[in-house]
């Protein structure tokens, strides 16, 4: 018996110790070869895209990283990996409009962006209904702020971003 209650204990102890740890303001998961990350760490968002000239006061993020380097077994040829990144920046009143200075004086114009690829399905209540009331007529410059290959989506005083790399 006495046997029985020691190995009972240890299982619980080898259970115990192999629980999830749950970081404070992320959470990754891992599907196959896609994780996806959600976080508030602007030192990772920084690891994503260039925050080196108008560094934001806060910000939330949703990163989808695709795998295809061939560690996985559904693959036969590794190709390229994929990643799409989406975020709200927040910033001061001063960096942000000397960003929105600097993002409407370039010299390219492009069409303007699709406003549905900027309706993020993970964003605050109040931060959608601003998006949804906002004008999209000055929307179409590319992205030579945070690093060339992000679209930008400007509110007040936070921008949206979204960027995809195949």
């Amino acid at each position: 018996m006495k046997k029985l209650i020691l190995l009972f204990i240890l299982i619980s102890l080898l259970f115990s110790c192999r629980q999830k740890s749950v970081k404070k303001d992320s959470e990754i998961t891992t599907q196959g070869n896609v994780s996806t990350t959600i976080s508030t760490d602007i030192a990772k968002l920084a690891k994503l895209t260039n925050l080196k000239e108008f560094k934001p006061t806060h910000v939330k993020f949703k990163y989808i990283f695709i795998d295809n380097s061939g560690k996985n077994e559904r693959l036969t040829v590794p190709g390229p990996s994929d990643s799409n990144l989406e975020a709200v920046l927040y910033f001061d009143e001063a960096t942000f409009e000397k960003m929105r200075i600097k993002y409407f004086n370039t010299d390219y114009v492009s069409p303007g962006f699709d406003k549905n690829s900027f309706n993020f399905d993970w964003l605050d209540k109040k931060i959608k209904e601003e998006f949804l009331k906002n004008d999209i007529n000055y929307h179409g410059d590319p992205d030579y702020v945070f690093g060339g290959s992000c679209k930008l989506w400007l509110l007040n005083d936070k921008l949206l971003l979204t960027m995809a790399r195949n």
